[in-house]
């Protein structure tokens, strides 16, 4: 580094730095002896090599030479770069020692050694820590000094600066527009008169002020009963109260205001923008974690919302009460969506510094009810529809007093002396009769008012005659309250005409209000107009006279809005099909709608329509009013309906019989998009470009599009003929993948890894949905719970977790294990779990309590395995001190000690009749074992190394296995007979697995590959190919049409099982990938 100066030096250091960190992860992977000192010195390294990369990024940086102070660092640089050369050569010396060491790996054999004692690697790390720290006091000197003299010569701006910081940071929380009670959009939308819900007002009151109360507050009540009025009025008292509030108004089919997805940031920011000394916090929360908003709904709620809230403990400026406002939670498109809120919700009684309070309002729907079922004792609730009837019928009374009251006096100040409505209209006798007619729906109350004082309609005394002309429809057998609320208004739209005119206003109708109440989101008058294909007259002559029951704004660039969902359920409704003139075939509107966007996308849609030009531009670049212009509502619409509606995976789902050729290209454009989406999302213009020229030459999207390529390409880059293996990568984890398995759903797919976290994989998109964390060190073993709701994970950290697998909330932690948790796995109950220790022991633990009910001792080594039996009468057991135990879950009583083994057992498995056990182990022997005598029956011989996995055909006429000696085995269940020895891996076989159909097995292998072979002719129908490093662990989803594979390259593989493709990657971890000692029958 001689003659070099400080920047170079940086550089230098971190070159160094990298390769060092590198060279210690392939020791990680090869000798397990050090495996702690190798760890703590590449993390070491790595915390080194960030603080040099900050150092190099502000010395290069445009003010570098003015940082005096850490222009001075050459000698603390020289005496790191000598350091880390001194590691670097030790470490390569010993990695390149003898010549075989290669190919010793590939066999399966570490040959190598790590060249420092640990009292070294202390010394190191000391050493390391003291350079760091002097870079690092050096650049906070230098920036100190930069800050003072901003300070000094700008005064009062860094304030500013702070202001303006903290904005750019919150802007980064993505909010749903006119979610807030407050918003522009529900300007209008009533509240409660001051004489209606004036005792369930102050019971609420009461709720929010005992601060021994409930956290939550749940209101329902079935459609029209006046939820969302008291939910706007509870929330503007609040405001009204200066109480820090956040409100989220839930609304179906309103675009993200329908979707939870942005529910928590938008809590988040809303509460932000009211409490400074919050902002901060959450200013801190967003950057440690920059990518929060895709994290999972319970850990937005707990980095942005209940951390901040309790890092104000001892704070006397906080505000005691905090609160948020939660209306149509039943609205949310999807229901574990809003059972996941309410879940996450009753962790409000966990703020620790200040009261929170959430109140929420509901139908009855099942799932909500589910949802609060899971959180008994959390929540204090009311039901609208059981208040008793005199006091609703004395609410709405004064309601109606109110508004008539006010039509009234609107419609005198400009009707012509004489024709003016009597002071004293309609009477309490009216009034009386309205009430009775409307109870228990404020909904009719108010559309009857809306009915009542339609502009640019008649008197309103001959409008309210009508209401009360058609009030025996309310006693119809054949409607309910709420089919005669809304069948008054549409009524008046068909009265006094012929049939035939009848039938064009009913199909008028149809065309225009079918399609508004079955949108997605909603489109302006003009939006809809140019989807319909009809003119924007049609479209406002049609709603001008449904102003009763759609939110029809003055200007045609604004959207129509239903005032209730309740008006789209009643037309939608299908019982009432022949009784409903106005019942709208949701099914067949939807088919018209879908071809109305498509021919909306042929018209519309052509190359570079947003004008970008440059295949490098990229789409932050891009103004959004730019995009708003080429690409107008109707057209946005079009384009992302498609999937809402499932058009594609329809079309995807045609057989080759019904359809090739759609079908064909379907598959290749998804497999298209797919391999290209992170580049296309990043700049737009490369689907015309990269995303082509690097498709593979035969694709039918590639060949079709052929002449889309760009010229100035001249030489294109060699690629396949056809798509290879591999569809996605997706990346998360920071260490190895140890475990992976499906949900028994096979939705999800869950891996456990050594960076001490668990991910939960959508099995269908590859995406992460969920981090847990929790685990203090690497994560051995994770299993499902048999209806996919729990998930359990083992650690070496001793201890085992119990989380909730759609929140991602950690209900328990298990303490009581005193060694690494090697295997765990729940009972088919969902009652127990049962977990197996490097403590030698066995523990039998309480689901619902979170307590151990018993310890069975008895082996004398690591138990590496258990497993229950599918009737949960008994557990069995593998451990390294080679022997195979049955135990009784009832007494814990060890009934059996299955002992013949003379070598470690690795693998056991339960027939699917509970007859026999099968145990794989070390000594290259497979044994049948007898579950009631605890006989050994069987032998099975022919491997010539370790077996390291064995199981059972669920059909019970074969068995497999797995070995060292790289070959895959098939095994008669009956006779012991082998009936195939499957060869084609290159090394060993870690893992074996039956389809759920007993057609098919999958062997994972150290050759880094997964194949898939026929079970009953032993042939080789599908080489999986795409690993770069070990395959440890694979198995079948329960429908037998997927399979996972975990692997040393640090990823889990997703593979279609019929025609061998990769359909997901998940990466992420950085180190070894396996299912650690499991042989849960999930992977």
């Amino acid at each position: 580094m001689e003659g070099l100066g400080a920047a170079a030096s940086v550089i230098a250091v971190l070159e160094l730095a990298a390769k060092v960190a590198s060279l210690c992860l392939e020791y990680s992977s090869a000798v397990k002896s050090a495996r702690s000192d190798i760890e703590r010195l590449r993390k070491h390294t790595n915390s080194l090599k960030i603080t040099v990369d900050g150092a190099q990024e502000l010395l290069q940086g445009p003010a570098g030479a003015r940082l005096e102070t850490s222009q001075k660092l050459l000698e603390s640089l020289k005496d790191t770069y000598s350091q880390l050369g001194g590691i670097a050569t030790k470490l390569e010396a010993k990695l390149n020692a003898g010549r075989g060491a290669k190919v010793m790996r590939r066999m399966g054999l570490r040959a190598m050694k790590w060249p420092f004692e640990s009292k070294d690697v202390d010394e190191i790390i000391a050493n390391l820590q003291r350079d760091q720290a002097s870079f690092s006091a050096a650049l906070q000197i230098d920036q100190t000094v930069k800050i003072l003299d901003i300070s000094r010569i700008q005064g009062d701006q860094t304030s500013k600066i702070f202001d303006i910081s903290r904005k750019i940071d919150l802007s980064k929380l993505p909010v749903v527009r006119g979610a807030a009670f407050d918003s522009q959009a529900n300007e209008h939308d009533p509240k409660c008169h001051p004489d209606t819900r004036v005792d369930l007002l102050a019971e609420i009151d009461r709720w929010i002020e005992d601060p021994d109360g409930k956290c939550i507050f749940w209101l329902c009540g079935m459609a029209g009963t006046g939820k969302s009025t008291i939910s706007r009025t509870v929330a503007g008292r609040l405001s009204a109260r200066k109480v820090p509030s956040a409100s989220f108004l839930f609304k179906k089919g309103d675009g993200d205001r329908g979707k939870a997805a942005m529910f928590f940031t938008t809590i988040a920011s809303q509460l932000a923008h009211q409490l400074p000394s919050l902002a901060s916090h959450v200013q801190t929360a967003i950057e440690v974690n920059p990518t929060i908003a895709d994290k999972t709904k319970g850990e937005q709620f707990e980095k942005l919302i209940l951390e901040p809230l309790n890092k104000y403990k001892d704070d006397p400026c906080v505000p005691s009460l905090v609160s948020v406002v939660v209306d149509a939670l039943d609205e949310c498109d999807r229901e574990d969506d809003a059972i996941a809120i309410v879940r996450i919700l009753s962790r409000a009684k966990e703020a620790a510094s200040v009261r929170l309070r959430c109140f929420i309002t509901s139908r009855p729907e099942l799932p909500i009810r589910l949802g609060f079922g899971q959180i008994q004792g959390d929540y204090q609730d009311v039901a609208l529809h059981r208040i008793p009837e005199p006091i609703v019928k004395y609410d709405i009374s004064a309601f109606l007093r109110h508004e008539l009251a006010s039509i009234r006096d609107r419609y005198n100040s400009q009707a012509p002396e004489g024709l003016q409505v009597l002071p004293g209209w309609p009477g309490e006798d009216i009034i009386g009769v309205l009430a009775q007619m409307a109870v228990p729906l404020f909904i009719f109350a108010a559309t009857v008012c809306r009915f009542v004082e339609d502009k640019g309609r008649s008197n309103p005394t001959k409008r309210l005659k009508k209401v009360l002309d058609y009030r025996t429809a309310t006693h119809d057998s054949r409607f309910d309250k709420l089919d005669a609320t809304y069948l008054l208004v549409l009524n008046q739209l068909i009265s006094g005409c012929t049939n035939q005119e009848k039938a064009d206003l009913l199909a008028e109708f149809q065309n225009i209000v079918g399609p508004i109440v079955l949108l997605a989101r909603p489109l302006s008058v003009r939006s809809l107009a140019l989807l319909l294909n009809v003119g924007v007259e049609d479209v406002h002559d049609q709603l001008n006279s449904l102003h009763s029951v759609l939110d029809i704004p003055s200007h045609i660039d604004d959207p129509v809005r239903l005032f209730h969902l309740s008006f789209r359920d009643f037309l939608v409704d299908r019982t009432k099909s022949t009784t409903n003139d106005f019942w709208i075939d949701e099914t067949e509107h939807h088919k018209t709608l879908t071809d109305r966007c498509i021919q909306v996308m042929e018209k519309n849609l052509k190359r570079d329509i947003c004008g970008l030009q440059v295949p490098g531009r990229l789409r932050s670049e891009v103004d959004q009013q730019a995009i708003e212009a080429s690409l107008p509502p109707e057209i946005q619409y079009a384009c992302r309906i498609s999937e809402s509606i499932g058009m594609v995976d329809d079309l995807l789902a045609l057989s080759p019989a019904d359809a090739i050729e759609i079908s064909g290209f379907l598959r290749d454009i998804k497999r298209f998009v797919q391999s290209s989406l992170s580049i296309i999302d990043i700049a737009p213009l490369q689907v015309y470009a990269s995303a082509l020229v690097f498709s593979p030459a035969c694709s039918i999207t590639r060949v079709l599009f052929k002449q889309e390529e760009r010229r100035w390409i001249t030489v294109g880059p060699v690629v396949e003929n056809d798509w290879n293996a591999c569809i996605q990568t997706l990346e998360g984890h920071g260490s190895s993948i140890n475990s992976v398995t499906f949900s028994p759903n096979s939705k999800l797919v869950a891996s456990g890894s050594y960076d001490n976290t668990i991910k939960i994989w959508d099995a269908a998109t590859g995406a992460c949905m969920q981090t847990l964390e929790g685990h203090s060190s690497w994560v051995y073993s994770i299993t499902f719970s048999p209806d996919s709701t729990l998930m359990a994970s083992g650690s070496q950290d001793n201890t085992i977790k119990i989380w909730d697998a759609v929140t991602g909330i950690c209900i328990e932690t298990l303490i009581g294990h005193s060694g690494s948790v090697n295997s765990v796995v729940f009972s088919p109950d969902l009652k127990l779990i049962v977990s197996g220790s490097d403590d030698n022991t066995i523990k039998i633990w309480d689901v619902a309590t979170g307590t151990y009910i018993q310890t069975l001792t008895g082996h004398s080594s690591s138990v590496n395995s258990v497993i229950f039996s599918p009737d949960l009468k008994l557990i069995v057991s593998g451990s390294d001190d080679n022997t195979i135990k049955i135990w009784d879950v009832a007494t814990g009583t060890c009934i059996q000690t299955l002992e013949g083994h003379s070598g470690s057992v690795r693998s056991i498995a339960f027939s699917p009749d509970l007859e026999l056990i099968a145990s794989g182990s070390k000594d290259t022997t497979i044994k049948i074992w007898d579950v009631a005598t605890g006989t050994c029956t069987q032998t099975l011989k022919g491997h010539s190394d370790c077996i390291s996995s064995v199981t059972f055909s669920p059909d019970l006429k074969l068995m497999a296995s797995g070995s060292n000696d790289t070959t895959v085995k098939i095994w008669d269940a009956a006779t012991g007979t082998c009936t195939q020895t499957l060869k084609g891996h290159g090394s060993w076989v870690r893992s074996v697995t039956f389809s759920p159909d007993s057609k098919l097995v999958a062997s994972g292998s150290n050759d880094t590959t997964v194949k898939i072979w026929d079970a009953a002719t032993g042939t080789c129908m599908q080489m999986l190919e795409g690993h770069s490093d070990w395959v440890r662990s694979v198995m079948f989803s329960p429908d037998s049409k997927l399979m996972a594979s975990g692997s040393d390259d640090n990823t889990v593989k997703i593979w279609d099982a019929a025609t061998g493709t990769c359909m997901q990657m998940l990466e992420g971890h950085s180190d070894w990938v396996r299912r650690r000692k499991n042989s849960s029958p999930r992977l």
